[in-house]
């Protein structure tokens, strides 16, 4: 019953604190972002640069009608490379946007001024075999390099074909696929959760420091432990809480909620517990600040891996919000939930060993 009455005051206080409404509003633009600004699908083309050395004026239209343009016309357009406007024919495609140039270093300048790839195309007089030349920027992979160097090795006659024929085995059937717009909520599930909480309860600790209500409970008969659990217990509901507002507009009823709600609580749960480690061995924020800020950008490097799976080093496996991410995405995707199972109890083990760290420091800090 302690703890029961102890966790509805600081629910009370912290319902009028001015962090509480901090994560609503966030909640709410992180919601109206998905809803309102990000599109279901993202339909971006690919633009490409390209200049025909191709003399023969019949042999230039016949390689011309090879773009597979939208309308069957090209569109003749201006584009700007600096202070200069160069005249292009653009041929829209599906899944690209082609600009043919009059000269290479029209096409150099534009790719260069754009960051985009360039390519010159030619057809050797003396062989009669189409020869290509790519102007790249020099951040490319060197599997893109070498995919470029042996892409043209064949025909396209024989190799767009080849490569439609490979066959293709699906490993999981009943896997359920995600909108563009649907796999941005781990990352925002992720921060809006376990990031906010960990810096939003150090901020109400620092707040209690202040007052000095932290140093009350060395005279108190209340244990310290029903304090700090308290403000776990209020930092998770209120994740709980927010990251549903998230979740239901937008997956409805095709998710697995009791995992899902599992997940969030532990995650929250491990995600408070650092943050009252951090906030035992600081007095205020603004010694904390540095510290804080780090721990968070360090936090969400595991985003980028997450947009980018090219770049995935193996030394971000060793950040706790790496799982937080692809365990959100396996829930929705309803694909090993088991992985997410295992997962709520990693970050339940690794909370509590957390919540018991915090704990053995405030309890040192209370006889200084």
């Amino acid at each position: 019953m302690k703890l029961w009455s102890s966790f509805v005051k600081e629910l009370l206080i912290a319902s009028r604190g001015f962090y509480f409404y901090v994560e609503l509003i966030a909640a709410f633009i992180l919601l109206f972002v998905l809803l309102f600004v990000v599109p279901e699908n993202f339909a971006s083309k690919d633009e490409e640069f390209l200049y025909l050395a191709i003399p023969d004026p019949a042999i230039r239209a016949a390689y011309i009608e090879t773009f597979e343009d939208l309308d069957g016309q090209p569109e003749i357009i201006n584009l700007e490379a600096g202070k200069e406007e160069i005249t292009a024919q653009l041929y829209e495609s599906a899944e690209a946007k082609l600009y043919v140039l009059e000269t290479e270093a029209e096409m150099i300048r534009l790719a260069e001024n754009r960051h985009l790839y360039g390519a010159k195309i030619q057809l050797d007089p003396v062989d009669g075999q189409w020869h290509y030349t790519y102007y790249l920027q020099g951040n490319e992979t060197s599997r893109l390099k070498k995919l470029l160097l042996v892409l043209h090795a064949q025909d396209d006659a024989v190799v767009f074909p080849a490569a439609e024929s490979q066959p293709v085995q699906t490993l999981a059937h009943d896997l359920v696929l995600l909108s563009d717009r649907e796999n941005l909520l781990p990352v925002f599930l992720t921060f809006n959760g376990a990031l906010m909480g960990f810096f939003i309860i150090a901020a109400y600790i620092f707040l209690d420091k202040k007052e000095g209500v932290i140093k009350a409970y060395a005279i108190s008969p209340s244990p310290l432990w029903h304090y700090l659990l308290s403000k776990v217990l209020v930092l998770t509901l209120t994740m709980l809480a927010t990251s549903l507002l998230l979740v239901v507009p937008l997956m409805g009823l095709r998710i697995h909620y009791p995992l899902t709600i599992l997940f969030l609580v532990t995650t929250g749960f491990f995600a408070s517990g650092l943050g009252l480690v951090v906030a035992g061995y600081f007095d205020d924020m603004a010694q904390s600040f540095a510290v804080l800020f780090l721990l968070m950008i360090g936090l969400m490097l595991p985003a980028l891996a997450y947009f980018s799976p090219s770049w995935n080093p193996a030394w971000l496996q060793f950040l706790p919000s790496y799982y937080i991410i692809y365990g959100f995405r396996e829930i929705l995707r309803q694909a090993d939930l088991g992985f997410a199972l295992r997962l709520s109890a990693a970050y339940l083990i690794g909370g509590t060993a957390l919540f018991a760290w915090a704990h053995a420091r405030f309890r040192r800090t209370l006889t200084v």
